[in-house]
């Protein structure tokens, strides 16, 4: 994320919170689903300041000079 386009960007994530509810799903999961939904999906999709993403990048680019992965998790 070198750069801010101030375009969304259709990851896995963003896939993920926008799944329709399986037909399994109880009631109450398919309304709190929805209701979420109406609450928080403009709020989620805003442009990220770009201060903000500058310090993102900066905490990950010295993350990776570390030598620690993001996909390992944290050793006790």
């Amino acid at each position: 994320m070198a750069t801010n386009d101030d375009k969304p960007e259709g990851g896995r994530a963003e896939k993920a919170a926008r799944a329709k509810p399986k037909g399994t799903d109880r009631p109450f999961d398919m309304w709190l689903h929805k209701q979420l939904h109406a609450m928080y999906d403009e709020i989620a999709s805003e442009p990220l300041p770009e201060d903000l993403l500058n310090l993102i990048d900066k905490d990950a680019a010295t993350s990776g000079k570390k030598g620690s992965s993001a996909d390992e998790p944290p050793k006790k």
